[in-house]
């Protein structure tokens, strides 16, 4: 690509985690910068892990008797457990973890690797701006570990937080002043929730913009570049395409309710977090081996998609495959992620594919949606993000 703007851009990202959303978020932050025509790096921060955890550690101590928070994350660990006690389960999911590396190592521009924030802020003083989004990067925990709020940032390089997600509705006092402290010095400021929004308020007085996703920034025949690169086709026979994160088995049994009626197969990425029996034998076919450009083509080809998943959603609509978003969490858990579902689905227009029941999802079935309208919906809230970074980044 040729590059038109002497501007030089660096990405704080989560693009090292083996989540579909997380890394195809970080991929969509590069490439929209891209698109703007400015020298784009992602920071490569896998070698900063002792750096961040010395907050992050910190935090789990303060949480110690935190109930909601280790019970969260129990699901993780039993995972982790699960790959080294079970042959079988580990192979597959080194399958999976082999086509992320595949994937990070041929899609993304990074930086060189630093052991510090002392070496990553030399490293980045060459640069005019350094992005952080999107994801759930200001969680609590991810504030206590100081990389995602870019503390490691020194003037006169400015900080600019592109639809960045606190990942919760709440934040307790400790974390608002921390939140307003870390804010102080960004140059601009943008968030993916309203809840977002209301805690950037609270913290600093002032209310930020709600912007878009960055894999909403792409245009669907960009992403269906992308699926092009997946070394698996998707199943000749229609499917439904499911994703989801968490536990709930009367989700699972909607998908094959779906399937029995329109006889398509069912298509699953299983245990993509932490280990659920009820993935184990719903589904006609689990591709093992899928990476994040897999998951988009099995997407794009679907008839249908069920998903708990935030980015799930968001790539149903940008295909314009109908689709039924389940509920992952209980609205008032302290672990809820359901407000970044609700946003998006709100500013598109299709709210009622919310199932938070199984009465809820036949409802659903029921109404076909209306992509024309989506679409011009994407289109204006794709333009005016588009038009909030490039105003960000001074282009």
């Amino acid at each position: 690509m040729t590059i038109t703007c002497s501007k030089r851009v660096a990405v704080a990202s989560c693009h090292d985690k083996i989540n579909f959303g997380s890394v195809l978020q970080a991929y969509a932050t590069q490439r929209a910068l891209e698109e703007l025509a400015v020298e784009v790096n992602t920071i490569d921060k896998r070698g900063l892990g002792h750096a961040i955890s010395e907050g992050r550690n910190d935090y789990y101590l303060e949480h110690l008797f935190d109930v909601d928070l280790y019970r969260a994350k129990l699901g993780f660990v039993k995972h982790r457990i699960k790959q080294k006690l079970d042959a079988d389960f580990g192979k597959k999911m080194a399958k999976r973890k082999s086509a992320f590396s595949s994937f990070e190592s041929t899609h993304f521009s990074f930086t060189p690797q630093t052991a510090s924030f002392e070496e990553l802020g030399a490293l980045v003083a060459d640069y005019d701006s350094v992005v952080v989004g999107s994801d759930q990067l200001w969680l609590p925990v991810n504030i206590a570990g100081r990389y995602f709020t870019l503390s490691f940032v020194q003037p006169p390089v400015r900080k600019v937080s592109y639809s960045t997600s606190f990942g919760v509705s709440s934040l307790s006092e400790k974390y608002l002043r921390k939140t307003k402290d870390f804010l102080s010095d960004f140059s601009a400021i943008s968030v993916r929730e309203d809840t977002g929004a209301d805690l950037v308020e609270k913290a600093t007085g002032v209310r930020c913009s709600v912007v878009c996703d960055p894999t909403m920034l792409l245009a669907r025949d960009q992403w269906a570049s992308l699926a092009c690169s997946s070394s698996i086709d998707a199943p000749d026979e229609p499917y439904v395409f499911c994703y989801f994160m968490g536990k709930n088995a009367w989700n699972r049994e909607c998908a094959q309710e779906l399937a029995k009626q329109h006889n398509l197969k069912i298509v699953a990425i299983a245990h993509p977090d932490e280990y659920v029996k009820a993935d184990d034998d719903y589904a006609d076919y689990y591709p093992w081996e899928a990476g994040p450009a897999e998951w988009v083509n099995l997407i794009a080809h679907a008839s249908y998609v069920c998903t708990d998943s935030f980015h799930g959603s968001v790539f149903s609509n940008i295909f314009e495959v109908p689709f039924f978003s389940f509920r992952r969490h209980e609205n008032m858990g302290a672990q809820s992620t359901n407000s970044r579902i609700d946003t998006l689905l709100r500013v598109l227009g299709n709210s009622d594919r919310i199932c938070e029941s199984k009465d809820a999802f036949r409802a659903a079935m029921a109404n076909e949606i209306d992509f024309v309208s989506v679409r011009q919906r994407l289109n204006v809230y794709r333009n005016e993000s588009a038009n909030w970074l490039k105003s960000a980044l001074e282009l």
